[in-house]
């Protein structure tokens, strides 16, 4: 069906409905605009960040290096004479014993002279018994006076010279003795072979080393330490070695020796640890590291993530749980450890540092918090 037209008075009466509702739309959203301003006014936006409490702690200071097991003595071993080997007994890892033949030179130079020897002692004695015999004859005739006393005087030098010669001819016996004895190398103690540098057929000289034996006893841990590290006052706290191939393998040592000589190629100084009741596993030439405690202090550390900087000195936010904003603080490092940074000064303890959140933060900006353990 068709609709009517609406009236003059309806019409209006609809426009004036519309404009009511319009406005009260329009209060309405100035009243909730007003009102979000006032929650604003009385809560301002505060960011989130993750703290961490400030504490002290045992902070040590520690060293490492690695090194090798060496013997307490080592000998190095020569031939007092020159000339050709002829056997070899011996090698590098065999233990010997005092007294065991490792080497010998060819003996036909040293055999000669001990036969020239032999032969100039026997040729003193007879001449020695030829003076004796004459002096005994001389002094019987003097003392009938068919001598004179010159005669006996002459017989008494001989037999005295003839004596001279004889202990002349017996020192050079000792010494042929000597150096055919002096053709076999001997070990001088128990110990292992721990370098040679001789093969047989080759012609060596005299006090050439021709082994070098580790002596059976207490053991070293021996380091090439940079010189730099050595130049502090500090004395070690602990110090402990341990098997490279097997750390469970640990011993405890004290610093015996710091070589006064610089290995100029190097830059580095050989230090000698005394290991205490070395464990079997640690034989001549192991692998070794040396954890060496030299300091021990309560220090505040934070983790890395924490550092800034202020006008160029380093800092670290930190939280007022009080007033719940933020400050930068100024801080000193010791030192920079592998995942956390040593502090010398500049906190306290208790005190709450930004760990997390911390790249947007201002000087008194308000914040909220979480405590996070330390990482």
């Amino acid at each position: 069906m068709p609709q009517s037209a609406a009236t003059p008075e309806e019409s209006v009466q609809t426009t004036k409905r519309s404009r009511l509702l319009s406005a009260t739309a329009v209060l309405a959203a100035l009243a909730l605009s007003a009102c979000d301003g006032q929650k604003k006014d009385a809560e301002p936006y505060r960011a989130h960040v993750g703290v961490e409490k400030a504490e002290m702690q045992p902070d040590l200071i520690r060293a490492s290096g690695t090194g090798e097991i060496k013997a307490r003595v080592e000998s190095d071993l020569s031939f007092k004479n020159s000339g050709r080997v002829i056997s070899r007994s011996v090698s590098v890892g065999d233990h010997v014993e005092a007294g065991q033949i490792l080497a010998m030179l060819d003996p036909v130079e040293q055999k000669a002279d001990l036969e020239s020897a032999q032969a100039a002692v026997a040729s003193q004695e007879a001449t020695l018994r030829m003076t004796s015999s004459l002096l005994a004859r001389r002094k019987a005739l003097t003392q009938t006076g068919a001598m004179s006393q010159q005669d006996l005087d002459s017989a008494q030098q001989q037999y005295q010279s003839a004596e001279k010669d004889l202990d002349a001819a017996r020192a050079k016996l000792e010494t042929a003795v000597e150096a055919l004895q002096q053709t076999e190398l001997r070990a001088d103690a128990d110990g292992t072979i721990t370098a040679r540098s001789v093969e047989v057929g080759q012609v060596v000289q005299a006090s050439t080393t021709v082994f070098t034996l580790a002596h059976d006893g207490e053991r070293d841990a021996v380091f090439n330490v940079q010189e730099s590290a050595l130049s502090g006052k500090m004395t070690p706290l602990s110090l402990e070695v341990a098997m490279i191939s097997n750390p469970k393998i640990r011993a405890a040592a004290t610093l015996r020796e710091v070589s006064p000589a610089l290995d100029t190629s190097l830059g580095t100084v050989r230090v000698k640890l005394a290991i205490t009741n070395p464990p079997p596993e640690m034989t001549l030439g192991a692998s070794i590291s040396a954890n060496v405690v030299l300091e021990r202090q309560e220090r505040i550390s934070i983790p890395w993530q924490s550092m800034f900087s202020k006008a160029g000195t380093p800092a670290v936010w930190v939280v007022d749980p009080d007033k719940k904003v933020t400050r930068l603080k100024t801080i000193a490092v010791e030192r920079y450890d592998a995942s956390r940074v040593v502090l010398a000064n500049g906190l306290t303890s208790g005190e709450l540092i930004v760990v997390d959140g911390g790249q947007f933060l201002r000087e008194n900006q308000p914040v909220s918090y979480s405590l996070e353990a330390a990482r």
